[in-house]
């Protein structure tokens, strides 16, 4: 169901764009943790419009270009010394944001020719100025030319996966917006075949301008159905999606593919003030993980409503 300038109530959501991912260790096997020292008192250079492609920087040259030194006074307000020819760093760069938020490496481990940096964000309260987030971490040159994959807590599941699938195949079929959100209302999850994991729910996508400081939806709809997601070495990818059709052939699809699970599809489409209440709580963590500056949030035809 496609709509546009008029939007339903809908439910939960994660982030757009994650390009972070999720391997997996089979029973038996271990990784190979590896050593790494936190890089202190740098900063990254507010002269730039784009974040570094990757992580990892490998010369003083390229590390120079994103970042600079903060040097303070005290025993401990040196910069960290990086020395390039013996060694390399992986920078985490997040989008500026008035949002105290900390940035925290956890551990990088070895499995085979890839490097597993798992690192973790907190997100605090709302400051009255605006941060660059960034965290740097020194390794040995000797697993320089080795692939590096991230891995967010978030990103050791799915629904990374299911967002990705949504904003590349209907996000871009409705009225272009600045800011793209998918959303899913799981009705329920069968994870017993890691090549065949089924999600049924109602997934929604929606886009939206930020005009001042309100999120103004422009487009958007929901497509209910069961998605069928295969686990891989390097995480989860949608391999096909069972989508409930549009107008008389909705109840006898959605019958179809949520079977015994139809009831519970349909308790959760019919109350409205819990899924206006998902909706909001994450329109507040997408706000608050891009780093806007948006406060309100506003459908077509309708008054603004207070981020909270």
């Amino acid at each position: 169901m496609k709509y546009t300038g008029l939007v339903f109530v809908f439910i939960t959501l994660a982030a757009c764009g994650n390009n972070q991912a999720a391997i997996p260790v089979e029973e038996g096997e271990t990784n190979d943790e590896v050593a790494f020292e936190v890089a202190k008192n740098y900063f990254y250079k507010n002269d730039l419009d784009v974040l570094p492609a990757s992580p990892k920087i490998t010369s003083e040259e390229a590390f120079n270009k994103f970042f600079g030194m903060a040097t303070t006074m005290g025993e401990n307000g040196k910069p960290t010394p990086i020395d390039f020819t013996k060694q390399f760093v992986l920078a985490i760069v997040l989008p500026v944001t008035d949002y105290d938020t900390e940035i925290t490496p956890e551990k990088v481990e070895e499995k085979d020719n890839v490097l597993l940096y798992t690192y973790k964000v907190k997100t605090g309260e709302k400051q009255s100025y605006s941060i660059q987030p960034i965290s740097i971490i020194i390794l040995d040159k000797k697993y320089e030319n080795k692939e590096v994959v991230l891995v967010n807590g978030q990103e050791t599941t799915y629904f990374p996966a299911i967002d990705r699938f949504l904003v590349n195949e209907f996000g871009k079929q409705y009225a272009e917006g600045e800011h793209c959100v998918p959303i899913h209302s799981i009705v329920t999850v069968d994870e017993r075949k890691p090549e065949d994991i089924l999600v049924w729910g109602d997934f929604w996508v929606f886009n939206y301008n930020l005009v001042g400081d309100t999120l103004k939806c422009v487009s958007g709809g929901s497509h209910p159905g069961l998605m069928h997601i295969r686990q891989t070495e390097k995480g989860f990818e949608v391999t096909s999606f069972d989508q409930v059709e549009d107008g008389s052939r909705f109840l006898p699809s959605a019958k179809k593919i949520f079977g015994k699970k139809f009831k519970a599809f349909q308790t959760i489409n019919s109350d409205e003030k819990a899924r206006e209440k998902l909706r909001a709580e994450g329109l507040l963590k997408y706000v608050k993980e891009h780093g806007l500056s948006a406060t309100m949030y506003q459908d077509y035809g309708w008054p603004a409503k207070k981020l909270q």
